[in-house]
């Protein structure tokens, strides 16, 4: 997509002067805490598919610094503090580390190229997603009916058209309604992106308090938890809005979470169209 691709350019091509320039000049490395991280020479020219870019962020004092060990604590629970469960601000400071690490290594072997340099930030860019938290509904949460006939299939999709109607009353794409504000800056448009999602989670709480004939169940449960993680998709869309890195990481979940709802409704429908009268 267009503005995926435009926002990669932002994030790995750019790579954020000023985070580079702290990550030199604040007296104090940044890593992350990661234990799937291999040896520096390694992670210079292996895929990034194994690294979780949401990792903590700890800051390391220089040897000659006296700093107390609660302070360095402090620092990598800045992002907890926050209120951001799931470390999404840590992905530009992992992602400069990674990059500025890469590099170094690199060209203390006499190996750096543009081309290199362009390889390794591909990698990256193939690696970055970003997970979100949602409820997850199970059996346990929805009341179920034995009475699986026609008529009930066809009442239980009479009352899931009522359950999603807040969905009619997203008429902007939500991709289209991200671009304006990458364009403009407007933050009118994150507010409309938070409604967009508050419309979400109506609905699938409209749907869970539906009695679902049994066999329908595993669709509906997937429906439920497909728009449940789309809404926090889009949480974190409007919540990580200034940040390039976190951004391109949420617009490849967000790819995936689409998908999700609309398998999930194409589920629900052959279901219905299944039904023998």
């Amino acid at each position: 997509m267009a503005i995926a691709a435009g926002l990669s350019v932002v994030a790995l091509v750019g790579v954020g002067g000023w985070q580079i320039w702290g990550a030199l000049h604040n007296g104090a490395t940044l890593q992350a805490e990661n234990t799937s991280l291999a040896p520096l020479p390694e992670r210079a020219k292996t895929p990034f598919s194994g690294l979780d870019w949401q990792s903590e962020l700890v800051a390391e004092a220089p040897a000659s610094a006296d700093l107390p060990a609660e302070a360095s604590a402090q620092a990598g629970s800045s992002g907890a503090a926050r209120g951001d469960v799931d470390g999404l601000s840590n992905i530009a400071g992992n992602v400069t580390g990674v990059l500025l690490e890469s590099y170094a290594t690199l060209a203390e072997g006499g190996e750096y190229t543009p081309e290199a340099g362009e390889r390794i930030a591909g990698d990256v860019a193939e690696s970055l997603r970003a997970r979100v938290s949602y409820k997850i509904y199970g059996a346990g949460d929805i009341t179920t009916t034995s009475d699986t006939s026609y008529g009930r299939m066809l009442a239980y999709r009479g009352d899931m058209q009522i359950a999603l109607g807040p969905l009619l009353k997203n008429t902007d794409y939500e991709l289209n309604i991200f671009a304006r504000y990458i364009e403009s800056g407007d933050a009118e448009h994150l507010v409309q992106l938070e409604r967009t999602a508050e419309n979400y989670r109506a609905a699938v709480e409209n749907a869970a308090q539906l009695t679902v004939p049994v066999d329908a169940l595993p669709h509906h449960i997937r429906v439920l938890n497909a728009l449940s993680e789309f809404a926090a998709t889009l949480d974190g869309l409007k919540d990580n809005a200034g940040d390039p890195f976190a951004s391109v990481a949420l617009l490849r979940t967000y790819n995936t979470a689409e998908q999700n709802v609309y398998l999930s409704f194409d589920a629900l429908a052959r279901y219905a169209r299944n039904k023998q009268s």
